[in-house]
């Protein structure tokens, strides 16, 4: 196993994938070779470190061959279920896979890589639904997909869409082996592309040169370096953009920003340009009150009661030096109390987590129990202790936001400061997820792929994951204190996690009025900040 370790994180679902290459006229036999090779001796792999060590090789083969079915649209034969079930060798579960791949034949569904997606991400019918292939990160970063080097999500270049574009083009270029690749590669330029048409930004990562620039959630792009976008130049161009943002000149071995101009269009206002330099820049995941100069925040959400606020997106590597940064500021402000919101904290890395809540526990205290059930894995097993040094803030008052998007990593953070009698808990029973992940190569096109390894226990002993079978009085997750759940509707509930994106993305020294800037338009900030006032006032 490589990676660092990482805690609930969301990964992106399915999508469905673009348009296909011609299928071949037939199979040929040393590709039905490679794709049975690479996909048994990842479950080898798979099962040798799944956190279920009952998970067996014939379960998980049974789970790639119903992949390879559902890819076609086709139930699985029951001749075939019993072929894979009474083997006994490796060989005899490759001749398997190699015989029903066969039998599927040149399904436009199955060309190219396509094939290997479908039969390796079918492991999760043995596993979980968070086990599944990705592309080799193209950045350290939990939270992003692919930004494009500028910060920039588009509609469709996402998970397993995005991860094959990679690997066809890969082939295309020569730039990745064909192993177990069905068919002939197209022309590099003529590999479909993963984004939606026309593209438009699905996401903009914070502290990137895109937010930077204002670009928004919504917003179109007409133009890539002064050409216009059409359905007939629209492949060649992203094959450009999706191209490696620095350029790196051999004779004095230093790398250089790539500028290109990107012309978008929102709403019916006019267009505008922005000029876009790749860069090596921290995505931003904690935000205050108010974007100041600096990339820094001021945080102090009630001036007069003195009461901060300090939310979190996902737990990237470094953002527990943020976190401290900011709240250095508020103890310099007088700060008396803090409302630490973790409502979108889709989860992330283990270690900054538990520093985040460290800084809030008495030394030695438990923030979490992990268990391994592959001893193998078991980096550190048992008991996970508050970080030495920690504590600045063992004694400030302090209330967690939760909601059933607060993941992995946030409820961790929640279960440690609850636990351990350090805080209250407003809002709604958070999502569930407490598994520990780690990454295997998979074997082919410098692909990964995650696995679950462990899972975590609250500092109590409870349980924190919710499975396909928990029942809602059953222990999983983090639920509100008595008396301080916030009822709220769907719709709502969206509304807010869009004008909290919004809010982060402002940029600093702009006068824009939004909604989220009022906590009275928000019922669980306005129920904490409630709660805070009372309590500090019965203090005084």
């Amino acid at each position: 196993m490589i990676g660092a370790v990482l805690f609930g994180v969301i990964l992106a679902s399915a999508s469905p994938v673009p348009a296909t290459p011609p299928s071949p006229a037939k199979l040929d036999e040393v590709q039905l070779t490679q794709f049975a090779n690479t996909v048994e001796n990842l479950a080898f792999h798979v099962k040798s470190n799944y956190v279920k060590t009952t998970v067996t090789e014939k379960e998980l083969l049974e789970g790639a061959i119903r992949g390879l079915y559902e890819e076609v649209g086709q139930p699985v034969p029951e001749k075939v279920t019993a072929a894979i079930r009474n083997t006994n060798s490796p060989y005899d579960r490759q001749t398997v896979l190699k015989d029903v791949r066969a039998s599927l034949g040149n399904h436009p569904r199955l060309v190219g890589s396509r094939s290997l997606f479908a039969a390796i991400n079918g492991f999760q019918h043995a596993t979980d639904p968070i086990c599944m292939l990705a592309s080799a990160r193209l950045n350290t970063y939990a939270s992003i997909d692919q930004d494009f080097g500028v910060g920039i999500e588009l509609e469709g270049v996402v998970g397993t869409r995005w991860a094959i574009y990679q690997v066809e083009r890969g082939v295309a270029t020569g730039a990745v082996t064909p192993t177990g690749y069905f068919g002939v590669p197209p022309k590099a330029d003529a590999v479909p592309s993963p984004a939606v048409f026309p593209w438009r930004v699905k996401r903009v990562i914070p502290g990137s040169p895109a937010q930077k620039a204002g670009v928004r959630p919504g917003d179109l792009i007409t133009h890539f370096n002064g050409t216009e976008l059409t359905a007939e130049n629209v492949d060649k161009l992203f094959a450009q953009f999706s191209q490696p943002r620095m350029t790196f000149d051999v004779n004095t071995g230093v790398q250089t920003p790539v500028e290109f101009s990107l012309t978008f269009r929102r709403n019916d206002d006019k267009p505008f340009i922005a000029a876009l330099k790749s860069s090596a820049y921290q995505p931003e995941s904690a935000f205050g009150v108010w974007r100041i100069a600096d990339d820094k925040w001021d945080c102090m959400i009630d001036r007069k009661a003195k009461i901060g606020y300090i939310r979190l997106g996902a737990i990237e590597s470094g953002l527990d030096r943020r976190v401290a940064e900011m709240m250095a500021d508020l103890t310099k402000q007088g700060c008396r109390a803090l409302v630490l919101d973790l409502r979108w904290c889709p989860g992330g890395y283990v270690d900054p987590g538990t520093q985040i809540a460290g800084m809030f526990l008495p030394d030695g205290s438990v923030v979490s129990k992990m268990e391994f059930a592959n001893p193998a894995n078991a980096g550190r097993g048992g008991n996970v202790f508050a970080p030495p040094g920690g504590g600045q803030y063992a004694k400030l008052p302090l209330v967690l936001l939760v909601g059933n998007e607060t993941t992995g990593g946030g409820e961790l953070i929640a279960s440690a400061l609850r636990d351990n009698n350090r805080c209250v808990v407003i809002g709604q029973r958070t999502f569930g997820r407490a598994t520990i992940q780690n990454i295997l190569e998979a074997g082919f096109a410098n692909l990964q792929y995650r696995i679950t390894v462990g899972t975590s226990l609250r500092p109590n002993g409870k349980n924190r994951h919710r499975t396909p079978d928990s029942q809602p009085t059953d222990d999983w997750g983090v639920r509100p204190d008595e008396g301080l759940e916030v009822p709220i509707t769907a719709d709502k509930s969206a509304e807010l996690r869009r004008q909290a994106e919004l809010h982060g993305l402002r940029t600093a020294g702009s006068n824009e009025a939004l909604p989220f800037d009022d906590p009275a338009s928000d019922p669980f900030r306005l129920e904490a900040l409630r709660y805070l006032r009372a309590k500090l006032g019965a203090m005084n």
